[in-house]
């Protein structure tokens, strides 16, 4: 008889009924950043085409906020510091610095 431990079929639809939860990465607006530089950060950071881009810079422009993505949790923390580290807007004169992004969990 082997010494390795097999998994019971509870233990087995556990591991695969359960799910880590999900988190939104959420952008916040901010009136010293042009929509040319959101579009430009989310294909940057994110790889998104121009057009889901041009939604999000829409999204929080309208909203005050827009949800970038909905992920795992790490990868939201990374997309949060990627954001907050991309730097000013070169076309606004009064961008000082990155904008605001926050990682809440999903409803």
């Amino acid at each position: 008889m082997s010494s390795s431990a097999v998994a019971l079929p509870e233990e087995k639809t556990k591991e695969l009924t359960e799910r880590d939860p999900l988190y939104n990465l959420v952008l916040f607006d901010d009136d010293s950043h042009s929509y040319e530089y959101v579009i430009k950060m989310m294909v940057d950071l994110f790889s998104m085409s121009q057009e889901d881009a041009f939604q999000v810079a829409y999204n929080v422009d309208y909203n005050g906020e827009a949800i970038v993505k909905t992920c795992g949790l790490e990868e939201a923390l990374i997309g949060r510091e990627r954001i907050m580290t991309y730097g000013p807007d070169p076309a606004v004169a009064e961008s000082s610095g990155s904008m605001v992004a926050a990682v809440f969990e999903a409803d």
